[in-house]
């Protein structure tokens, strides 16, 4: 169905009412113009009102078709191949028929909720099967995870974003930290793939205490978070660290204007094989070196920028046979 068709938005209800009564459901795509429909699915906290069901995709919300989507290609393909994706669009809070169909979910894209201020309001015990996680627009948010609410339970295996694998933040006008409060060990462990865009209140990624959460880490993107100065703040870093993301095979800094620093002094990755940089001229050295960098096969940035670079420990026209060049 289009989005903006009326004839839907009239009949979706007897629709869905007439969709609960299947009993062999294995497939259902479809599209809620309004949370409320979701209670017809009746789903409890544990089972789907519909055992046969196993694969589907749901858009909740009233949306509206836009001319350039804010979510590139690629992302969108990643939130398509998952067989339980739901996506809640243009809407408020948390509502509980949202938390239920989560709980089930294995694929979530959260775009302009107004009120929300942070993704973990939606439960971590309802994101326990998420392995996507892409969130953008939503004015009020301000961290990913909010430590408070871990549940201190030893019992509780379900706390944090334990399953996830992907995750894709982007135009959010007040995210100041992907973490609030104490730090839990499971959470991120299984992230592989994270991207950061244009979070203009954004001052730094990393706390030395989240590193070792993203110890699985393969693809780091940051682009247009004009406060950043450093990836990892610098404060009380654990001596016992050599390597910060041991896993990292690509990192992307596009647009960090007053990025400074990336690891507080200590090493990238041994597994690093891509570096990119654009717009990060106050960034006068890397942190990677010819002896414990030894997969690393490029780095792309200014030709300017490029010949200001500080070199500890090896000479500047060693790295030479790698570097690109762009405009």
């Amino acid at each position: 169905m289009s989005y903006d068709d009326k004839r839907w938005n009239a009949s979706a209800e007897a629709v869905v009412s007439e969709i609960c009564k299947l009993e062999s459901l294995h497939t259902l795509k479809v599209y809620f113009p309004k949370v409320k429909l979701l209670s017809h699915l009746d789903w409890n906290e544990e089972n789907m009102a519909f055992p046969s069901l196993s694969y589907f995709k749901f858009t909740v919300g009233h949306l509206v078709e836009r001319i350039i989507s804010r979510v590139s290609g690629d992302t969108e393909l990643e939130l398509e191949r998952h067989d339980r994706y739901l996506k809640y669009v243009n809407g408020e809070g948390v509502p509980g028929d949202i938390k239920k169909v989560l709980r089930h979910s294995t694929a979530f894209f959260l775009d302009c909720n107004s009120t929300i201020s942070r993704l973990s309001d939606f439960g971590y015990r309802n994101m326990q099967q998420l392995k996507c996680l892409v969130a953008g627009q939503c004015n009020e948010l301000q961290a990913i995870i909010g430590g408070d609410q871990i549940e201190s339970s030893s019992s509780d295996a379900t706390v944090g974003l334990v399953s996830l694998e992907y995750m894709h933040i982007y135009y959010m006008k007040n995210l100041r930290s992907i973490w609030e409060g104490p730090v839990n060990d499971s959470s991120f462990n299984s992230l592989k793939y994270l991207t950061l865009r244009t979070c203009p209140e954004l001052t730094t990624v990393f706390t030395p205490r989240l590193l070792a959460n993203f110890s699985n880490l393969e693809e780091l993107t940051i682009r247009d978070c004009p406060k950043i100065t450093t990836l990892v703040s610098c404060y009380s870093c654990d001596d016992n660290i050599t390597f910060i993301l041991p896993a990292l095979k690509r990192i992307s800094l596009h647009f960090l204007p007053k990025l400074t620093s990336i690891s507080c002094g200590l090493l990238m990755a041994p597994m690093l094989e891509l570096m990119s940089f654009q717009y990060c001229l106050n960034l006068k050295s890397l942190p990677v070196s010819k002896a414990s960098n030894k997969n690393l096969r490029k780095i792309k940035g200014e030709e300017s920028w490029w010949q200001e670079l500080k070199w500890e420990g090896t000479h500047h026209d060693s790295w030479a046979d790698i570097f690109v060049p762009i405009d």
